[in-house]
């Protein structure tokens, strides 16, 4: 009986009548499931090619796991912390950190602004951090931190918006400027508030395409920071690399259980989670949207097998009078949205990979790299967003079947039949 109701409902797809207007109409209905899919699916890959820019860029400055006390003190004991954490499965690099809010000020007009400051070991920094990819190349090749042979003073990286807005370049010298460690209370008392001052020499910038990192990050050498900030041999944070950055939540985790007080671990979802979060609701929020294109060509295949139905009245009445069922002709009917919508699904799916692999090995839709750090517009297709998109397709596809179908099941055959002429 399937064989039977399935070739009906081919059979019905096609007119012989009014020069094939139902058929018109059902390749505008396929076509316009064809452009809802196809939208869907390059816009939610697009959205991932993006995403995952900005997650590479993001996270690859920064940790995917970050180890400190949940204190703030330093850590006195980090070599043998960092000898522990490299040996957990799935760390693949360790390297420590200072970080601390500093005053910088270019020499010598003083143009001045607050800071973070990041004190690393350029031997070991550039194993869990994307930062020598997006060197400027001043100081030829490497993280060029610390006092260098012929260097006067020690070496400092800044972010590239950074170093326009105080206006210096490799070769220009700068001051930190920090109130750590200074009697404050005794300062106010004697009248004497003078708190004291580093003299760097700016070897490289950094332009990473994230504006916090670009405008408010410097980079000095590990030991240097010490010094700068009074911290003997302490660091603030023991930085991870992980062997995906998806499993750092789960090496988190365990870290957590492992490590116990007095120890804060966080992975890069914790760090930044309300960007992440923005970028999830805005692809849900694209993926809703464009989802009305599908629905509204549902409404046309709701017209088209109403239509149908109509204009066979007559032929559903000899299928009754034959011997078929009233489920048997709703499985008609509802086989044929049900076929308009496998076939505008799989061609709008096919449509939309052709449009995305063309977009990655063509680069056909340009944007300004002097903007966005990238030359052409970022695609991630994703099998899950495929099936999703397909799965809601047909859904929408089967539920607009509904309604023509049980009014064809409701026909009675001598009623049908009247319409015989």
């Amino acid at each position: 009986m399937a064989a039977y109701e399935l070739f009906v409902a081919r059979r019905y797809l096609g007119s012989r009548r009014k020069p094939g207007f139902i058929s018109l109409v059902t390749y505008m209905a396929v076509g316009g499931v064809v452009l809802g899919v196809a939208a869907l699916v390059i816009v939610l890959s697009v959205t991932n090619g993006f995403s995952g820019e900005v997650e590479n860029r993001l996270v690859g400055m920064n940790a995917h796991v970050l180890v400190r006390r949940l204190d703030g003190d330093p850590i006195t004991d980090w070599r043998a912390l960092q000898q522990q954490l490299a040996q957990h499965p799935g760390v693949v690099a360790t390297a420590p950190v200072i970080d601390s809010k500093v005053v910088i000020a270019s020499k010598p007009d003083l143009r001045m602004d607050g800071i973070v400051l990041w004190g690393v070991d350029p031997a070991n920094f550039g194993q869990v951090s994307d930062l020598p990819r997006h060197l400027a190349g001043a100081a030829g090749g490497g993280i060029a931190l610390g006092t260098q042979p012929g260097q006067r003073y020690p070496g400092i990286i800044l972010g590239q918006q950074l170093a326009n807005r105080l206006r210096v370049g490799p070769g220009s010298e700068v001051l930190l400027v920090t109130l750590r460690n200074l009697d404050l209370q005794g300062a106010v008392a004697d009248m004497a508030f003078s708190p004291r001052t580093w003299t760097f020499l700016v070897t490289d910038t950094f332009e990473s395409g994230m504006y916090q990192y670009d405008d408010n990050i410097a980079f000095v050498g590990l030991a240097d920071a010490q010094r700068v900030l009074g911290l003997g041999d302490g660091v603030s944070d023991l930085h991870l690399r992980v062997d995906g950055i998806y499993r750092a939540a789960a090496i988190r985790a365990e870290l957590e259980s492992e490590l116990g007080f007095p120890y804060s671990v966080r992975d890069w979802g914790q760090l930044f989670p309300e960007f992440f979060h923005w970028i999830d609701l805005e692809k849900k929020a694209i993926f809703l949207a464009l989802s009305l294109i599908i629905l509204v060509a549902s409404f046309n295949i709701m017209s088209i097998l109403s239509m149908s139905v109509t204009i066979k009245t007559a032929e559903i009445g000899i299928l009754r009078a034959m011997g078929s069922t009233s489920a048997s002709v709703a499985r008609i009917f509802t086989l044929q949205g049900l076929a308009i919508g496998v076939g505008g699904t799989i061609v709008g799916c096919l449509v939309g990979l052709a449009v995305c692999l063309a977009q990655q090995h063509f680069h056909l839709i340009s944007i300004p790299g002097e903007v966005y750090l990238i030359n052409s517009l970022p695609v991630d297709m994703r099998l899950l967003d495929f099936v999703l998109v397909s799965g809601v397709s047909l859904l929408i596809c089967l539920v607009t079947s509904i309604y023509p179908s049980r009014r064809a099941a409701a026909l009675l055959p001598v009623d049908a039949i009247r319409y015989i002429s």
